[in-house]
């Protein structure tokens, strides 16, 4: 048998947890002797995870969806991997990025347009009027059915960014229920997650107005400035932000620069369908700076944190881990 063939029986058996305590350690020597390696198995073990996830799963219908998905590929490397009853599919590097595809659900409901956009993914929607609006995971946009170039209104909730095609005589609102956000043409990024304790607008370009509900407080926002309300007690602040890091979730990129944990872990549950379970007076109020690409795997960023904070973790179910303080150890 081939080294690689050897490799790749080793993996389906750990994934499937038939492997012996020998032949654990040998995986690890060989996910440990090389970051190709290392990189090979966290992509597959993401992919055999998400497989997992299906709720209609059956054998057959994975075996002929990786196998159609197989018949594209032009990569000739594979890897069998079976369900608890029998094998379910052929799995290749190559389809991460066939799998991952963002779907965004739309409906209508009564003579309203909405689309829904799933955790783990990110979309994007052209309107009538040529506005480009990105939505992020578990977010939510909603306008009615007739929505043109006179009548641009929208509802927003979760996050997205606007490209607004300019029409100086209409206007284009956002509504949100926090605040309502009115323009011209610009673009602008709103962050309005329910769950979350704050709301924010982001202008990167042109003008915007805003209008908080309920309180008829109105406010000019310049290129470069954030509004931010905090929702508890309703106060708000008005200052110079970081376009880069507001608005890199669009670009498929995660930059953080001194962001809450909290945070952190709710943006990281968003975007990569998992749950992350802490505790500890020492994550609540650490504040973490770094970078993410989206192409990495929840299992490569949690390596990251791992590396770069003083953070561990353990995974305890399907999709979902536990994360811990442990003090980075002094040179």
């Amino acid at each position: 048998m081939k080294e690689n063939d050897s490799i790749e029986n080793l993996i389906s058996r750990f994934l499937n947890g038939d492997c012996t305590p020998q032949e654990a350690s040998e995986l690890k020597r060989w996910i440990e002797s090389s970051p190709d390696n290392r990189k090979e198995f966290t992509v597959l073990k993401d992919i055999w995870d998400f497989s997992l996830s299906k709720p209609d799963r059956s054998n057959d219908q994975l075996a002929q969806f990786y196998k159609k998905q197989l018949e594209k590929s032009n990569r000739q490397r594979r890897l069998w991997i079976r369900s608890s009853a029998a094998v379910a599919a052929v799995l290749v590097v190559g389809l991460i990025i066939s799998i991952l595809i963002p779907r965004t659900e739309s409906s209508v409901a009564g003579n309203e347009q909405v689309f829904s956009v799933p955790l783990g993914s990110k979309s994007k929607v052209l309107l009538a009027d040529g506005t480009e609006v990105n939505l992020n995971s578990g977010s939510e946009l909603r306008y009615a059915g007739n929505f043109s170039s006179k009548n641009r209104v929208v509802q927003l909730s979760g996050e997205g960014f606007f490209k607004v095609k300019s029409d100086k005589e209409n206007p284009f609102v956002v509504q949100t229920s926090d605040f309502n956000v009115q323009v011209t043409g610009t673009e602008f990024n709103v962050y309005t997650y329910s769950e979350n304790k704050v709301a924010t607008a982001t202008l990167a370009e042109g003008t915007i107005h805003l209008e908080i509900k309920g309180s008829g407080q109105t406010f000019e926002i310049k290129p470069g400035e954030k509004f931010e309300l905090d929702r508890t007690n309703r106060k708000y602040v008005l200052e110079q932000a970081d376009i880069e890091s507001e608005t890199a979730w669009k670009d498929g990129q995660f930059i953080f620069r001194n962001i809450p944990f909290p945070e952190l872990v709710q943006r990281l549950e968003r975007w990569y369908d998992v749950k992350l379970d802490y505790s500890g007076t020492e994550l609540q109020n650490f504040k973490f700076t770094g970078r993410f690409k989206n192409q990495e795997t929840i299992w490569q960023v949690l390596d990251a944190l791992k590396l770069t904070s003083p953070i561990d973790y353990r995974k305890t179910t399907f999709r979902e881990f536990t994360l811990i303080y442990k003090p980075l150890k002094q040179n």
